[in-house]
């Protein structure tokens, strides 16, 4: 998923690698059952935009998620706490699997976590830019599709993330109307294939 605040704009300050790690922390601790609307941008290694598009998010501890596209084509992720279903709804068709394969080394999966993180990553302070203080994430697997995760921490609350893959490319995902504290509803984290569609892999 691509981003939209540019790796550029960021000033790396000294890194102070404890103050980094106790922000993401307070951070991810309050992210309990909350919703969004995001923006996300695909750049090529040439800093070019590839593809924009916007959705919503549901999320909900322990392990369960609803990540809808809707434009400019829409798409259907849900992680029901065992399962992880990918809907594509243009082309009628469901992918499923289970969620510790599908999702082992995903980012979301850092929004998903209330512990550190710094056993899957090494935390570094970037700093302070505009109205966003931002923390670097190295994955300590170096055999991990992303290189370098970024995250834009405003008011304790992650209101951006920015990925950067081995082959150049960048995801910049900006969250507006981040709620937090709501109260779901028991369907939002639960997906049945509909009539006529081809499903594919199976589940857990």
């Amino acid at each position: 998923m691509k981003y939209l605040l540019l790796l550029g704009l960021l000033v790396a300050l000294p890194g102070h690698a404890a103050d980094a790690q106790q922000r993401l922390d307070r951070a991810l601790k309050n992210m309990d059952n909350l919703s969004a609307d995001f923006r996300q941008t695909l750049r090529d290694e040439d800093k070019k935009i590839v593809q924009q598009s916007r959705g919503t998010v549901e999320l909900q501890r322990p392990g369960k998620f609803a990540w809808r596209y809707t434009e400019p084509f829409q798409q259907l992720i849900v992680a029901d706490g065992s399962e992880l279903w990918i809907y594509d709804i243009e082309l009628e068709q469901v992918t499923v699997k289970p969620m510790d394969k599908g999702l082992a080394n995903a980012p979301i999966m850092i929004l998903m976590k209330q512990a550190k993180v710094d056993q899957q990553f090494e935390v570094s302070e970037v700093g302070q830019r505009k109205y966003l203080y931002w923390v670097e994430l190295k994955p300590r697997d170096k055999n991990l599709e992303y290189t370098d995760i970024y995250i834009g921490l405003e008011d304790d609350k992650v209101k951006a993330m920015e990925l950067q893959d081995r082959f150049g490319q960048s995801t910049q995902i900006v969250f507006d109307n981040l709620r937090l504290g709501v109260v779901h509803d028991p369907g939002t984290f639960k997906f049945t294939p509909p009539p006529g569609v081809d499903v594919y892999g199976v589940g857990g």
